[in-house]
């Protein structure tokens, strides 16, 4: 039994006579019955039967050709997969992100992605920043996302933002009312800080000394959305990524500009030997887009 046997059974069934099978094949009807004759032989199985000049399908004939269809359904979507290959480099956008990113602001862009490319697959991993850049020389991943800045062998980036913080604040908390918050505001205030593996944290604390705020934070955290949750439960104030106060609840937490104003960044790392992939740039665009978006909608200029 071969391909060429099972093809010229599919196109017997297909269009009914041999001869219109041995058209669509460029060939001659007895080519395509000697074709039947050893698909016959080979498989044991009669699978047609002549009356009056025309050939009918035995029942085995056709339960063979149920089995045949199913597997040329599937060589038919091989093909389509091997053309979205062809097409969208590997037919899979695989990303890796910092928390900030990772649920606040890349599932949006992602909601615009999939209508793009609804049948590309993508993979989204939150990670580490040693682990981001490691996962992107490596190759592991298409395109990383990261807020500090890389130093890895074999990776390249661009910025992609870079922000003032905000200062969260309990939604009922006095300090609300202002339109701003300066660093001397938080005098006694419980604050929750970025711990010392956030970038912004050193920074932050030359801003507060300098006003009397020398108290020790309540909470240390290096991920902004806990900031926010903590917030959010009145357990103190924080700083945070602009990107952070993307899905928060406005009924238990509230964002105010701070001064003197302390920058978190962005960054898009590739891998340096990085091939030319039409789904990634897609991705890509949009993602620029999205944040031009999210920053007007945040009412924060960036720098």
């Amino acid at each position: 039994m071969n391909l060429r046997q099972i093809e010229a059974f599919r196109l017997v069934m297909l269009r009914g006579s041999m001869t219109a099978a041995a058209e669509e094949l460029s060939s001659s009807q007895p080519s395509v019955s000697r074709l039947i004759a050893e698909l016959e032989a080979s498989t044991g199985l009669t699978l047609f039967v002549r009356n009056g000049g025309r050939i009918h399908a035995t029942d085995a004939g056709s339960a063979f050709y149920r089995e045949v269809d199913r597997s040329f359904v599937g060589l038919e979507k091989l093909e389509h997969s091997a053309n979205e290959i062809r097409q969208l480099g590997s037919g899979r956008l695989r990303i890796v992100a910092a928390p900030v990113l990772a649920l606040s602001f890349l599932p949006a862009v992602i909601e615009r992605f999939v209508d793009v490319y609804p049948r590309v697959p993508v993979s989204l991993e939150m990670r580490s920043e040693s682990t981001i850049q490691r996962w992107v020389s490596s190759g592991h991943c298409d395109v990383g996302f990261g807020t500090t800045t890389p130093d890895a062998f074999g990776v390249t980036s661009a910025e992609l933002y870079r922000l003032p913080g905000l200062c969260a604040l309990p939604a009922r908390h006095p300090l609300s009312a202002r339109k701003r918050i300066q660093a001397a505001d938080l005098c006694g205030e419980r604050l929750i800080l970025p711990s010392y593996a956030d970038d912004t944290r050193t920074p932050l604390d030359r801003a507060l000394r300098p006003a009397g705020v020398d108290q020790v934070p309540t909470i240390e955290t290096p991920y902004g959305a806990t900031i926010c949750a903590l917030v959010s439960r009145g357990l103190g104030i924080g700083i945070v990524n602009p990107l952070a106060a993307l899905e928060a609840d406005a009924r238990r937490i509230v964002f105010r500009p701070f001064e003197p104003a302390i920058f978190f960044r962005g960054f898009i790392l590739y891998p340096q030997s990085r091939q030319a992939n039409p789904v990634v740039e897609t991705f890509l665009q949009l993602v620029e887009d999205t944040m031009a978006h999210e920053i007007a909608a945040l009412g924060v200029k960036a720098s």
